[in-house]
């Protein structure tokens, strides 16, 4: 079970996912190295397999990224995928966006990611977790 994001350049322009249109394609963010770099940048020690997974442990948390593309392949979207708790998760995904210059969906909400709404959704996440680890 995880919290996930999934990392696009949306157009500017939507206000909500709903917003954007039928068959919109999303924009080259870079290549798979530059991906990878820029991920780098901002996650101090993430490391990649040979299969382009990343993996990275926060204070709290761990992040998993879908960042398997080719060095010199066009990269249109990032995965993040995160497990356990703590605001650091958060603050490691709008890191991510800001980097890359694009805009994220968190999947409690399905809205885009805020630091306010990323907030909310994560403690809704970890709740819902925790409840259904419980068994309750």
């Amino acid at each position: 079970m995880s919290w996930d994001v999934y990392v696009y350049r949306f157009p500017p322009e939507a206000e909500s996912p709903a917003d954007i249109e039928a068959g919109w394609e999303p924009p080259v963010i870079g290549t798979g190295r530059e991906v990878r770099a820029a991920l780098a940048g901002v996650l101090p020690g993430i490391t990649f397999g040979e299969d382009g997974w990343g993996e990275y442990e926060g204070p709290g948390f761990s992040l998993s990224t879908t960042t398997t593309e080719a060095d010199d392949t066009p990269v249109t979207g990032v995965g993040l995928i995160f497990h356990g708790s703590g605001e650091g998760a958060v603050r490691a995904a709008l890191a991510v966006t800001d980097v890359l210059g694009a805009r994220g969906i968190e999947t409690g909400s399905g809205g885009f990611l805020t630091d306010e709404s990323g907030r909310s959704s994560f403690e809704a996440w970890q709740e819902y977790r925790d409840r259904v680890l419980r068994g309750s």
